[in-house]
This record gives structure tokens, C-alpha cells and sequence, in this order.
């Protein structure tokens, strides 16, 4: 049988689209160089300096929804529930924090977003109250917390960023009010940098500019390692399949870089436990494990 040419061009394009649609959608990235993540160098640098925190409280300040596909890449066209944390690392007199999430008014521009003012509201205190704010990486959600903040100047001394996060071109869409980021000293390092005793930052560049790793161990010898959104799903690190292309695109990540950090999560020893932002599942699962206290306290 012989084909017309408006046949031919009619099956070249349906390739085309079906190759495109599956590289944006359906593939993963191959990892770059390896990435390192050495837990007992971690531990060296948690113990060195002071007692160790007692507690980890975890506050759910929003959910909202994406395609399954962009979030495991894939995995199809359902809507993937997703979740916004913040985490309050706890001694006996004093307390830090890790992500403050974003205000409610800010969710909205989050599909299928449903917010909790009163989590947020403790959130807010919680700043207040902290010694030390850090952050896993400079994304609206995870510092337009602190961008809400009604008293930014009461804050800004505890607020540690580090000058990635603050030079991170996308900061800029976290609202903050105008001179207030100027107000910050950046934050530098290198190699790994212990912030307070049992809480170590490591740079992870890759899901944006600024994005760090957060190891917090405990007086009783828990292990977490708060990676943001290198991943952002536990399922993305246990079966190794990352983002999409198009996620990748739309936010301009460094794919391989991000996908070699999640193959060095994988390799992590089984009790450190890796702590993903936007989980509901692994959230609950931790929950129940007893990782966390659900709800900031009022004290320190």
C-alpha cells in the first residue's frame, strides 16, 4: 500500500508528540557526578560543642495537589496530594527552626490548596520565640514564612541564610517587603557547618541554588537528614525516579545534579531517617513512628 505524503507527515508529527510527551513527562534524569553524603562525618560534627536537642514538633501549615506524573515522573495524570511542613528542632531553653512554610493568604496560588491558619499562627510564634531560623532552601514555600512575618525586624537577627538563598533568583517571588532581605548577613560555609549542637548544614545545589541539606541528631541518638524538595516524595528516593523534564524546565534545576543526590539518599543507612517536604504519606508513617511531635508547644 502506498502512503501519501500528508499520511507520512500525519505519523511524523504523532511521533514527534509522542516522544516529546514522553521526555517531558516520562522520563527521569541520569545522576551527574556522584554525590557524597557521609553520615558519620555528620555525626563528628553534631556531637562536637554542646548538648544535643531533646525533640523534633512538626507543624502541617497547608496541603494542595499536584499531577501525579510531575511529581514521580510517569506515574500518570491523577492528583498527587502534597503537604507544607515546618519543623521546630527543641533543647531544653531554647529552640530552632527548619522552613517556616508560607502564610495562608500565600497558599492560594497553590492547586487545590487548603490552609491552616491556626498552624501557622503557631508557626509565627515559633519565630519569635527561635534562637535560629534555617532553611532547606530559598522557595516560597519554605521562607515566605518569614516574609510574612508582621515583625520582620524582631526576627531578622535569628534568620540564617545563606548568601546562595539570599542571591537565589527566585527569592525574590517570596514577598519579601522591600530592604528587608538587605537586613540579612549571609550565611557562608563550606564543607559541612554546625549551626547549633546536633544540627549541621551541607550544601546541596541542584533543585535550586540555595538548597542545603539539614542533619539534626537527638540527645537519644535519632538520626534525621531534612533533604526539602530534592525530592518530593519518598517514592522518588526508594524507587529512584525523579522529576520530569517538564518540573525540571518549569523550575530550572539542574537534573543530574538532583538526581545524583537521590541516588546518594538511597544509600543512606537505614536509621536515618530522611525527612521529605512534601510527603503525606511518609509524613503520617513518621507520626505514628513517633519521629515527631505533632503541633509546636508554647515552650521554650
Amino acid at each position: 500500500m502506498r502512503v501519501k505524503r500528508w499520511q507520512w507527515i500525519a505519523i511524523s508529527v504523532v511521533v514527534v508528540l509522542l516522544a516529546g510527551s514522553h521526555f517531558l513527562f516520562g522520563t527521569a534524569a541520569a545522576p551527574s557526578e556522584k554525590f557524597v553524603i557521609d553520615p558519620e562525618a555528620l555525626h563528628r560534627a553534631a556531637i562536637a560543642g554542646g548538648p544535643l536537642p531533646e525533640r523534633i514538633e512538626v507543624e502541617k501549615v497547608a496541603e494542595f495537589g499536584f499531577p501525579q506524573t510531575l511529581v514521580v515522573a510517569g506515574d500518570g495524570w491523577s492528583m498527587h496530594h502534597m503537604i507544607l511542613l515546618a519543623h521546630r528542632v527543641v533543647w531544653p531553653d531554647h529552640s530552632l527552626l527548619i522552613d517556616t512554610a508560607m502564610s495562608p493568604e500565600a497558599t492560594k496560588v497553590l492547586p487545590g490548596s487548603k490552609a491552616d491558619p491556626a498552624a501557622f499562627a503557631r508557626v509565627e510564634a515559633a519565630m519569635k520565640q527561635a534562637d535560629t531560623i534555617v532553611f532547606t532552601h530559598e522557595h516560597s514555600d519554605h521562607v515566605g514564612g518569614v516574609a510574612a512575618a508582621p515583625d520582620f525586624a524582631g526576627i531578622a537577627g535569628k534568620i540564617r541564610m545563606t548568601r546562595e538563598q539570599l542571591n537565589g533568583p527566585k527569592l525574590e517571588r517570596s514577598e519579601f517587603a522591600a530592604g528587608t532581605l538587605e537586613s540579612l548577613k549571609p550565611l557562608d560555609y563550606q564543607g559541612l557547618y554546625t549551626i547549633a549542637p546536633g544540627v549541621v548544614l551541607q550544601k546541596a545545589p541542584g533543585h535550586s541554588v540555595g538548597t542545603q541539606l539539614v542533619y539534626v541528631e537527638l540527645a537519644n541518638g535519632t538520626r534525621y537528614l531534612f533533604v526539602g524538595d530534592i525530592a518530593w516524595t519518598y517514592d522518588n528516593i526508594a524507587r529512584q525516579i525523579g522529576r520530569p523534564a517538564i518540573a525540571t524546565l518549569l523550575m530550572k534545576e539542574d537534573r543530574p545534579a538532583v538526581a545524583a543526590q537521590v541516588q546518594a539518599l538511597a544509600q543512606l543507612p537505614k536509621d536515618m531517617h530522611i525527612i521529605v517536604a512534601h510527603d503525606p504519606v511518609a509524613y503520617e508513617r513518621d507520626l505514628k513512628a513517633g519521629l515527631f511531635k505533632q503541633g509546636f508547644s508554647a515552650q521554650p
